[in-house]
């Protein structure tokens, strides 16, 4: 098949599409929480707070995936602004003035305040002053959730198109311990890193196991599902029947940065390096002859 033609994209403070700087291989990366450019918007926090819920320096850890083949999404905006590992119908009713005419669904991270659109800035401080209005919160859905999911799914289908098969690595970043706001309890200590097949439903055995064991082989601590298991970008377009696979990769922020400042640390180049080996192991699996 023919190698696909994938264009740079970049939608000022929105997102930007990093096309394969070599022949292209079936894998396709994501950075959907990585972003610290605030949009203009009415809050009651500071900007610190808006963006401490970022995946800091996630998509410079990742941006390699160019270099072997793989296109890579990167989203501008913070994730409590909008949240793109959500669905739209992960919407928390008690923010908005009125009513709501779209569907919506039952979710855990809604009541959590973590639905679409964060209700807390971090821990128990409120985002608002007030509540959103329909037009404001459809907006933001129109402007940034829907161009981030239809390029993503636009750079799947390509790339599955010319190789029959495609494997997803969502990347994100993680406190080192549970709080306030997360599925595990407030104080849990986490593993160095935990990968996220949607409870086995998302991808194919071998390649979380391969990812998983290259990863301890490493040397790093790892886990499966435990306290994430992925969420509406592992969930949404994965279909390993159909030779669709995603995964949901979470990094320890404190293998490589201090999270009170953000800055990193000088064990950040030994984590990129180390996810650059992985990238590699990664490459060589899915590139091999066969439908898997």
């Amino acid at each position: 098949m023919p190698d696909p033609v994938f264009l740079p994209i970049d939608m000022n403070g929105i997102l930007r599409a990093m096309p394969p700087t070599v022949p292209s291989i079936p894998m396709v990366f994501d950075s959907p929480h990585s972003g610290l450019v605030i949009p203009p918007f009415e809050r009651a926090v500071s900007d610190e707070l808006v963006r401490v819920a970022s995946d800091t320096h996630v998509d410079e850890l990742f941006d390699f995936a160019p270099s072997i083949g793989a296109p890579f999404l990167i989203a501008h905006f913070p994730r409590s602004f909008l949240d793109l590992n959500r669905s739209v119908m992960d919407i928390d009713l008690e923010m908005i003035e009125g009513h709501w005419p779209h569907p919506v669904r039952d979710s855990a991270s809604a009541r959590r305040g973590m639905g679409l659109v964060w209700r807390y800035a971090w821990g128990d401080t409120p985002m608002y002053a007030r509540k959103l209005t329909v037009s404001e919160m459809a907006d933001r859905i129109d402007t940034y959730w829907r161009p981030y999911h239809d390029t993503l799914v636009s750079l799947l289908d390509q790339t599955h198109a010319a190789h029959g098969k495609v494997y997803h690595i969502n990347c994100h970043s993680m406190p080192a311990v549970g709080h306030a706001l997360s599925p595990d309890p407030t104080g849990t200590v986490r593993k160095d890193i935990v990968i996220g097949d949607y409870d086995g439903q998302a991808c194919e055995p071998d390649f979380v196991n391969l990812v998983i064991e290259t990863l301890r082989g490493f040397g790093y601590t790892v886990s499966l599902n435990i306290p994430f298991r992925g969420a509406e970008l592992v969930s949404a377009y994965s279909l390993p029947g159909k030779a669709r696979h995603s995964i949901q990769i979470e990094l320890n922020r404190k293998l490589y940065m201090d999270e009170a400042t953000r800055d990193k640390t000088k064990n950040f180049t030994v984590v990129k390096q180390d996810l650059e080996r992985l990238g590699q192991v990664m490459s060589e699996y899915v590139s091999q002859d066969g439908q898997r």
